[in-house]
């Protein structure tokens, strides 16, 4: 099983992200997994895989993912959105967690591995509901790192 929190850590979580619609968090979704990547260039690539099907899985949910040429390892960042977001979602509900993932175009089997870890994730309510009630990323981390059952990683320098 792929550890998540091999590429995510706190510094990946932002909370209270303000966000009137999907475009938005879509957009703060590439800014965020595209560091020194052109951040257009991420979004298209959110946008184009939205239109195929949203990610919203539902319970207020959504895993929006991409895959590029442009990174050579995977890049997941979890936003938890200031007010839940209209998203489309399986169940219609507005979309308050969005763990959004980015991984290279030769990778599809991680990609696909990272994918169903996130989803394992936030099918507990318990989980859904301490991210929701973290007061810091810190804390929501710790909270991914309790519910995977992993060890804390360094955070990333800026080699990485």
């Amino acid at each position: 099983m792929v550890e998540l929190t091999r590429f995510l850590r706190s510094q990946d979580i932002f909370l209270d992200v303000p966000a009137p619609d999907k475009a938005a968090v879509l957009g703060h979704a590439a800014n965020v997994l595209g560091d020194a990547l052109p951040a257009g260039a991420i979004e298209a690539l959110l946008v184009a895989r939205e239109k195929v099907a949203s990610t919203g899985v539902g319970e207020g949910v959504a895993i929006p993912h991409a895959s590029t040429t442009l990174i050579t390892a995977p890049r997941v960042a979890l936003l938890r959105m200031a007010r839940p977001v209209p998203f489309d979602a399986v169940d219609d509900l507005p979309v308050a967690l969005v763990f959004a993932v980015l991984a290279p175009a030769d990778a599809q089997a991680l990609h696909l591995r990272l994918l169903a870890r996130v989803a394992r994730l936030v099918r507990s309510p318990e989980v859904r509901s301490a991210l929701l009630a973290a007061k810091t990323s810190q804390e929501a981390y710790g909270v991914i790192l309790e519910a995977t059952g992993t060890p804390p990683r360094p955070e990333r320098t800026e080699l990485e």
